[in-house]
């Protein structure tokens, strides 16, 4: 089966406390991929909370 456009699509979720610095490290280590979006997500209940970044990005086909 060949794949489409959207087969190159993969998605990147980092999660923690500074989220900059683990952010550019894995841009860093990955400067071939086309980055096509970064989402970012914080929740929190009543003791603690999370920060989450979620890379779309475009593997090369």
């Amino acid at each position: 089966m060949e794949m489409g456009v959207a087969g190159t699509i993969a998605v990147k979720q980092i999660s923690g406390e500074d989220l900059t610095d683990k952010i550019n490290a894995w841009l860093e280590s990955n400067p071939e991929l086309e980055v096509i979006d970064i989402k970012f997500s914080t929740s929190a209940t009543e003791d603690n909370w999370g920060t989450d970044a979620l890379i779309i990005y475009r593997k090369e086909s």
